[in-house]
């Protein structure tokens, strides 16, 4: 493998219905280097989540080949796919799945400490994250005790825990209002590029793909540059 943290080469996903195939993903190709911001748009339905739960190893593909860093992706089995989320990738969905019985500083050290991180360190770097998303003043409370808002933030923290050598990001300001959406948007992009990391996010929001360094749209199953 060349220095692209993914490459992803012949990707194929496809669905049996009603007696015929339909290819969700078709012979797709992608490299991302180090670093690098990456947006993918595409019309409602085109497969754009599809594409990055394979790449997190939470949905199987019907082809192809996926390497990041030394996980060979495709074909791992659940046990490894678990450990490649927790050593390699950060996540960022639509809904924050926080634990609704920890705090949110007990949900965003608990990766780490679930990881075999000293429970200090864990709280330390906990803390620290929480803080760049500019919610150390909500560390104690639960999240029925947050906004939307909130939880997403704690969510973006809670990605980084790990030091992740991608974060993968799926619509993760669909269900926010557009201020609510914004300050997310910021402090998404604010964190990631203060950690270096490398990020793909999926959104149907175009002014925040326009923020990414690369743009690419789903369509017909493959990448194009937009």
């Amino acid at each position: 493998m060349n220095d692209a943290v993914l490459k992803v080469s012949g990707l194929e996903k496809h669905f049996s219905s009603a007696g015929e195939r339909l290819t969700i993903l078709d012979q797709l190709d992608l490299e991302v280097l180090p670093g690098t911001t990456v947006s993918i748009t595409g019309e409602s339905g085109c497969g754009k989540s599809t594409l990055l739960n394979i790449i997190a190893g939470l949905e199987s593909a019907s082809g192809g080949r996926i390497e990041a860093g030394p996980y060979q992706v495709v074909g791992l089995d659940e046990d490894d796919s678990a450990e490649y989320r927790g050593a390699f990738l950060g996540l960022v969905f639509q809904f924050h799945y926080l634990l609704k019985d920890f705090t949110a500083l007990e949900n965003v050290m608990l990766p780490a400490y679930m990881r075999g991180m000293k429970k200090r360190e864990a709280l330390d770097r906990a803390r620290s994250l929480l803080a760049e998303v500019k919610l150390e003043h909500r560390s104690h409370h639960f999240p029925s005790q947050m906004s939307g808002g909130e939880r997403q933030r704690a969510a973006v923290a809670r990605s980084l825990v790990n030091s992740p050598s991608l974060v993968l990001a799926d619509e993760p300001t669909g269900n926010l209002d557009p201020a609510n959406s914004a300050v997310v948007r910021d402090l998404l992009f604010s964190v990631v590029k203060k950690h270096g990391k490398t990020l793909i996010l999926v959104t149907h929001d175009r002014n925040m793909a326009s923020m990414t360094d690369i743009s690419w749209r789903l369509e017909k199953g493959r990448l194009v540059r937009s």
